[in-house]
């Protein structure tokens, strides 16, 4: 299968063994990360080391790891809801599914680690990079003036347990995007909960007027395209238009 090649096995850990000592506990922060422990804490009780900031300062000077905040922060450095995140994808897929499973591929069970690890997460991975190619086209369109206005920062935002996966923030307006990455058209009712979290990111955002957009992979239900014909500030994105739009 073309996720894993023998020949290019230890590429990963390679690269890293040139830039890194205490390798075994940079790999154990990086997969972490990789397998979704992106708050401070979460990565330090999965890895069992006490003291975690030196690891991820030295990963993000490196640009392996990132942190980010909600976009509606006013001052990054000193928010407590920063998380961390691998900036390559490819090392995300590495840590996330070819370490853990390191010895089964090495002896060949290529057919038995995807099916029973990768093809079932796999979703849920390609859904955090369609929520970063939605925000490079966000960028892309507000450039080329298509968008309701021009976006001068783009970002998610999160709160406990409520999230937006991107907020387009200009001058006076917003516009809040969900990205689905998902095998079934996209209904209202996705609408209807991004218009309930709007309060919320509105207040932090010191702003009033909001618009909604929903990105999907398969498309949307009847009742949710003939909805946003009669409504302005309801916007859809289909996949296969802005892989076209992207081709432009």
């Amino acid at each position: 299968m073309a996720f894993w090649n023998a020949a290019h096995s230890d590429e990963v850990r390679f690269i890293l063994q040139q830039e890194l000592r205490e390798l075994r506990n940079y790999f154990a922060v990086l997969q972490a990360i990789a397998s979704g422990h992106t708050r401070q804490n979460e990565i330090k009780q999965a890895t069992g080391l006490e003291h975690i900031t030196p690891y991820l300062e030295t990963l993000q000077q490196l640009h392996l790891v990132e942190r980010i905040v909600p976009v509606t922060e006013t001052r990054p450095h000193k928010s407590r809801r920063g998380l961390y995140r691998l900036k390559d994808n490819y090392m995300r897929f590495w840590f996330r599914f070819v370490l853990p499973n390191h010895s089964q591929l090495e002896r060949g069970a290529k057919e038995v680690v995807f099916n029973s690890a990768i093809r079932p997460e796999l979703d849920h991975f390609a859904s955090i990079v369609f929520e970063q190619v939605c925000q490079q086209y966000f960028w892309r369109m507000g450039l080329k003036g298509k968008l309701p206005f021009a976006p001068r920062q783009i970002g998610g935002w999160w709160q406990a347990n409520r999230e937006v996966d991107l907020v387009l923030l200009g001058e006076t307006q917003a516009l809040l995007a969900e990205c689905k990455w998902s095998s079934r058209p996209v209904g209202i009712d996705i609408l209807r909960d991004l218009e309930a979290k709007a309060g919320e990111v509105m207040r932090e955002a010191g702003m009033e007027n909001a618009a909604y957009a929903l990105c999907s992979r398969s498309g949307f239900t009847d009742q949710l395209i003939d909805f946003a014909r009669e409504r302005k500030t309801v916007y859809l994105y289909d996949w296969k238009d802005m892989v076209i739009e992207r081709g432009r």
